[in-house]
């Protein structure tokens, strides 16, 4: 079980809470943008009092970041039950991640609007650092390089619409890669 920073166990019902929360703040940021959306507005709509939210949080951008966090949970769950994508670099596992991640594509959007770059890819390095570079022999250079690569081109294919298929983009991103292991 996750345990917040305080060292608490973070049960299946504080997490439905805090991504009540996370959700609730990425549909204000639908229509206001995050600077104008404050503290008591959120957990108003949230129908959560204000100890709630900082008992799990201490700023918005916090709240984005476990939700993030949360999304990158969910896709590494989601990896394991799946048995036929390979492993970190191949073509399938690449396709997965696209497809995965596609569901994802309007509360993503909305931190690319709201400019949280930074919550993005410091969930994507973590996942890095903590998952591959345990297992893969790459630098964590080449990983951070190969998180970059992958946001970007995640972001920008969000940003046109997502016309391309997750394959067509992922047979992209494959044929770049050195595929030494």
């Amino acid at each position: 079980m996750r345990q917040s920073e305080g060292g608490t166990n973070l049960t299946t019902r504080n997490q439905y809470i805090r991504m009540h929360i996370a959700k609730t703040l990425i549909h204000l940021m639908k229509a206001k943008s995050l600077e104008a959306i404050t503290i008591t507005s959120l957990v108003k709509e949230a129908n959560v009092s204000r100890m709630t939210f900082y008992k799990y949080y201490k700023s918005k951008i916090e709240v984005l970041s476990d939700y993030m966090y949360e999304l990158m949970n969910a896709y590494m769950e989601d990896t394991k039950q799946k048995t036929d994508i390979g492993v970190f670099r191949e073509l399938k596992h690449i396709c997965h991640c696209f497809t995965f991640f596609k569901m994802y594509s309007e509360e993503i959007t909305v931190l690319i609007e709201a400019n949280m770059y930074a919550v993005i890819i410091d969930t994507l390095n973590d996942y890095m650092d903590t998952y591959v570079l345990p297992i893969f022999p790459y630098s964590k250079y080449e990983l951070y390089y190969y998180a970059g690569a992958l946001c970007n081109t995640y972001i920008k294919w969000i940003k046109s619409g997502m016309k391309e298929t997750p394959e067509e983009i992922a047979t992209l991103i494959y044929r770049h890669l050195d595929t030494k292991k």
